[in-house]
């Protein structure tokens, strides 16, 4: 929902408001002038896409899981060493 500026016309008081497009504010809150408000050009706001993260993110996790497994299985297999050498 974009954020738009309006100035009263009366106590010269800026009010920040949210609100759909077709919408209006009148009337200030600040000095309860009714139709005092005048709507002000605002930047409009427009976001940036990102990149997608996700498959960066999964081939790292790949590439961890990889290289732990690897070095799970030297540790089983010294502790299989070991174990069936100390029988």
């Amino acid at each position: 929902m974009p954020i738009f500026s309006y100035r009263c016309k009366e106590c010269n008081e800026i009010t920040k408001v949210m609100h759909l497009i077709g919408e209006d504010l009148k009337d200030c809150p600040a000095c309860k002038e009714e139709n005092s408000l005048t709507k002000m050009l605002t930047k409009p706001y427009a976001q940036k896409k990102r990149a997608p993260t996700s498959s960066k993110t999964g081939d790292l996790t790949k590439k961890f899981i990889e290289e732990n497994r690897k070095v799970l299985e030297q540790q089983k297999k010294e502790v299989r060493e070991k174990t069936h050498d100390d029988t």
